[in-house]
């Protein structure tokens, strides 16, 4: 949808959104086909209240130095298969590899893949390096089949069966939800 080639860009307050309806109802079948949302190729790109949301591929893709996001969420594709989407690698959030210095505040990613039983590795895709960094990311199962077993990397909690795993941070939204709150106490010790 949107492609940043500049560096020094400030987004601001931004809903990029492949339609999961239209006049005919629900989108299925993985139609109207975006495969992303916001693709960053300039240096020193700023975003503040960025939502992406439904795109067929990597919703975000960061491939500029230095790229700050201060609030992010996004909801993933209802109408995909494990084969076209997860299976290809897929993510809501992806830092490309060579990126060495990278900071998101308070990213994530939702699912409800409403379809199919769709599992994916994780919602947020990043170098593992001391310049990237992700403060409060999440994964939220909101509903649907399937889940998401990752918040960043390898890092961090599933979320399956209306579920939410936090990367940092401890809170226990319910009390079924103290178990998972335990795991990440234990994660971090």
């Amino acid at each position: 949808m949107v492609q940043i080639n500049s560096s020094h860009v400030v987004i601001d307050h931004t809903w990029l959104w492949r339609a999961d309806h239209d006049v005919g109802g629900s989108v299925m079948y993985s139609r109207n086909y975006v495969a992303t949302g916001l693709e960053v190729n300039g240096n020193n790109v700023r975003a503040y209240g960025l939502f992406v949301e439904h795109t067929l591929g990597d919703m975000v893709v960061w491939n500029g130095e230095d790229g700050e996001v201060y609030f992010y969420q996004s909801e993933l594709p209802y109408d995909v298969t494990q084969a076209n989407y997860a299976n290809k690698g897929y993510h809501s959030y992806h830092v490309g590899d060579n990126v060495q210095r990278h900071t998101a505040y308070g990213a994530g990613v939702y699912s409800f893949f409403r379809d199919n039983d769709v599992h994916m590795d994780t919602g947020i895709k990043a170098p593992t390096r001391s310049g990237i960094k992700f403060d409060n990311a999440f994964n939220k199962m909101l509903s649907g089949k399937g889940g998401i077993d990752h918040v960043l990397n390898n890092q961090g909690g599933s979320a399956y069966n209306s579920g939410m795993s936090y990367l940092c941070g401890f809170h226990a939204e319910f009390d079924q939800d103290l178990a998972d709150f335990e795991d990440a106490f234990n994660f971090l010790q």
